[in-house]
């Protein structure tokens, strides 16, 4: 049989498309022998409608911009698709409603909201008998006095993060009552900022021994492979130290926990997933580390970003493929946690101290020299703005590879700050007014 008639005969995939998701030509890539892809896009979206034409290279393309479920709904059961993906939080509620009016198996629509609103998965979780700390919804647009009134007896320490948005974004510590009403009333006077509601959440304290490992975060997440219903782990990904105030410094598969507590998270994960109602997909759930054991922090209706290409270095093993495979009906049948040769990671490097300016990143050809590093993507260059607001996603650069063991890691993170150098400088007051920014 030739190749383009082996490939005619593969089932077809929808796929729900989104720009800050995973890149056109990794999904061509992990397609390869899977499925044919029929694109859904929100024209709206700026970026969307640049990628069109590069999609449409590798096949049709449906815009939903301004069109009601229903309407995109006939428009992709025309071509008939085998299954239908997303792997973006802010598509998946929009995905499950296509997939309800098809008769698809994806997360039911019920499902996807507790995946991608805050406030309803701990509901969840409560419901479910899980460990939850004490939390409570912040409504949009609510003054700070009356933030204040509405948390007048929460259990501070506590975390304030949106309900809805990912990669640490606006996510922040608050000490008190005090300061509660001082940070929604500075988020209320940013010009820059969308109303959206908060969940204020108790702050869950680290462990008191190192239990991701000397130097590294009391932090994990789990990769997952919900198939029929029955949960398995792919991995146990664990993080290198934080950065104020929870910003994520970078990945790495596997973990470096003891086999009883690596047992202990899987069996939480577990818990989450069917707390949550999932039957079919691929999940990313966080775990924080404590002295009475495991708490889910969050767990994401899709892939951790970075973590299918972090583990395909350090396994063989492609969550993405996995995904695509899964929506399509192929058999899956993980045993996992899946066998690594070496430990894959992905670091984000920040300035030394927080700047609003880059000025200079120089070293970068030396660090690129060491062994291990196998990519370096500069993301904001000499005059670039940094805003730590945005959370991890506002880093200087990142470096993707593999390392032998820990200790080869802990020589290449070491070497993100002594063999490359940032520089920059704060805006003086009223300057970036003046710039129009």
């Amino acid at each position: 049989m030739s190749a383009p008639a082996a490939t005619a005969r593969l089932p077809l995939l929808a796929y729900v498309y989104h720009p800050q998701s995973f890149a056109p030509l990794s999904i061509v890539e992990a397609a390869e022998g899977v499925c044919r892809l029929l694109w859904v896009v929100d024209g709206a979206h700026p970026d969307a409608a640049v990628m069109r034409r590069l999609l449409a290279k590798f096949g049709p393309v449906i815009d939903g911009a301004g069109a009601t479920a229903d309407e995109v709904a006939a428009r992709i059961a025309e071509h008939a698709p085998a299954g239908i993906l997303s792997l973006h939080d802010a598509d998946l509620v929009w995905a499950a409603q296509l997939a309800e009016r098809l008769g698809l198996p994806f997360h039911s629509v019920d499902t996807a909201v507790k995946l991608t609103d805050k406030h309803a998965q701990r509901l969840a979780f409560e419901a479910a008998e899980l460990t939850v700390p004490a939390f409570t919804v912040i409504p949009a647009a609510m003054d700070a006095q009356a933030a204040a009134r509405s948390a007048e007896h929460f259990p501070f320490p506590a975390v304030l993060k949106p309900r809805q948005g990912q990669s640490s974004r606006d996510t922040l510590p608050i000490a008190s009552l005090h300061e509660l009403a001082t940070v929604i009333g500075d988020l209320g006077a940013r010009a820059d900022m969308p109303h959206e509601e908060y969940v204020l959440e108790q702050f869950v304290p680290d462990a008191s021994t190192p239990l991701g490992g000397v130097g590294f975060a009391p932090f994990v997440s789990v990769e997952s492979v919900v198939e029929d219903g029955v949960v398995a782990h792919a991995a146990i990904s664990a993080r290198t130290a934080f950065r104020w105030p929870f910003r994520e410094t970078g990945y790495f598969t596997p973990s470096a926990l003891e086999p009883e507590l690596q047992a202990e998270v899987m069996r939480v994960a577990t818990d989450a997933a069917a707390a949550l109602g999932v039957t079919i997909g691929c999940l990313h759930t966080e775990i924080k580390l404590t002295d009475a054991g495991p708490v889910v922090i969050e767990v994401n209706g899709r892939p951790g970003g970075g973590m299918s290409e972090m583990l395909e270095r350090a396994s063989g093993f492609s969550i993405l493929r996995t995904a695509l495979r899964l929506a399509v009906g192929d058999p899956i049948g993980l045993r996992g946690p899946v066998a690594c040769s070496r430990i894959g990671y992905l670091l984000y490097v920040f300035p030394t101290e927080d700047v609003e300016w880059i000025d200079a990143v120089e070293g970068l050809p030396g660090l690129r020299a060491h062994a291990g590093v196998d990519e370096i993507v500069l993301v904001r260059g000499p005059g670039r703005r940094i805003d730590w607001r945005e959370g991890s996603e506002a880093h200087v650069f990142h470096l993707t590879g593999t390392t032998a063991d820990l200790a080869e890691l802990r020589r290449l993170i070491h070497a993100t700050t002594t063999v490359v150098r940032i520089s920059g400088h704060d805006e003086p007051v009223g300057a970036l007014a003046e710039r129009g920014t």
